[in-house]
């Protein structure tokens, strides 16, 4: 049918019941975005789109936040793929800082299972936060610095206890 957009029968009959609202919106657009248009140059459906955050947000009614935080959760759990102009892989948020062209697809939708729905990928646990120690890793300089105290002690004596002055000479016993 002209003017419309197909979408995988699986979105419907697995993933829709287990998908939050903000993942099937941003899902939908990228699907509208991308087999929903005809490329001008082959005449063939889109495989890949840019979109920015400002369209999603335009398109969905999302927050900024929101939308980083599903796109992650979409990428995560491999329902799309976040690809720069070269078609390099940028599917963890490190690799896309700085980057300002950003382009999505969607994976070949897989039958979930109860144990991968949820599921995140080993190497993309703690690669941000380490949250039952509270900590944020810097993956530069391999430390550990101090992000949230949960022993009641202020951020001056996490500051302190750290020895972070004392690396640039400030010595504040």
């Amino acid at each position: 049918m002209k003017c419309s957009t197909q979408v995988p029968n699986i979105l419907f009959d697995e993933y829709l019941p287990k998908l939050t609202e903000s993942e099937l919106k941003i899902l939908l657009i990228i699907i509208r975005q991308t087999s929903g248009w005809i490329d001008r140059y082959t005449g063939k459906r889109k495989t890949r789109d840019r979109i920015s955050q400002s369209q999603f947000s335009l398109k969905t009614g999302l927050s900024v936040r929101t939308i980083s935080e599903t796109l992650k959760t979409l990428s995560q759990r491999g329902l799309i793929n976040i690809t720069g102009q070269n078609h390099e892989s940028l599917n963890y948020s490190l690799d896309r800082r700085g980057k300002t062209k950003l382009f999505y697809s969607i994976q070949d939708m897989q039958p979930m299972t109860s144990t991968n729905a949820n599921e995140v990928p080993k190497d993309m646990q703690n690669v941000a936060y380490n949250k039952t120690k509270y900590t944020k890793e810097n993956k530069t300089k391999e430390k550990r610095l101090p992000f949230k105290t949960g022993n009641g002690i202020s951020i001056s004596e996490a500051i302190r206890n750290s020895g972070y002055l004392r690396k640039f000479g400030i010595d504040n016993s």
